[in-house]
């Protein structure tokens, strides 16, 4: 990911941040239409889920221009989640569903360059946290 990658990925994250409630609804609703079986693996009320997607999404879109802390978040990241069921397969369909909810809330910001510097993004971190899954540690 180079600097304008970077900057298009804080961009659009801060557009659509205003939306957060918006955004994870969608996100969620197209989750569990992708895989209804991933429903079970949250909680009834998603209204702390929500939170706590947006929380980490601002985060990671903070320190993805600082790879150092962002292997360390995300690794550690990927660790916590095989506790909660996660598998690899799990996320390509996390990605799907990231994309749909920016669709939803900002469509006239997902540009084509927007899409792949958020594809770009997302498997960063993706692949940090299939090793922190892997390895259990937040060392890469």
């Amino acid at each position: 990911m180079d600097n304008h990658n970077i900057a298009l990925v804080q961009a659009t994250f801060h557009a659509v941040a205003p939306m957060a409630d918006e955004f994870s609804a969608a996100f969620y609703a197209h989750l569990f239409e992708l895989d209804p079986s991933l429903r079970s693996m949250f909680p009834s009320d998603l209204t702390g889920q929500r939170r706590k997607l947006v929380d980490e999404l601002a985060a990671i879109v903070d320190t993805i221009g600082r790879l150092p802390v962002l292997v360390a978040r995300t690794t550690e990241l990927g660790r916590r989640h095989v506790d909660y069921g996660v598998e690899p397969h799990h996320y390509d369909l996390v990605l799907d569903a990231l994309m749909h909810a920016f669709g939803v809330c900002i469509p006239e910001r997902m540009t084509p360059e927007v899409v792949v510097s958020w594809r770009r993004a997302y498997n960063l971190v993706a692949e940090t946290m299939l090793y922190g899954a892997a390895h259990g540690t937040a060392h890469a």
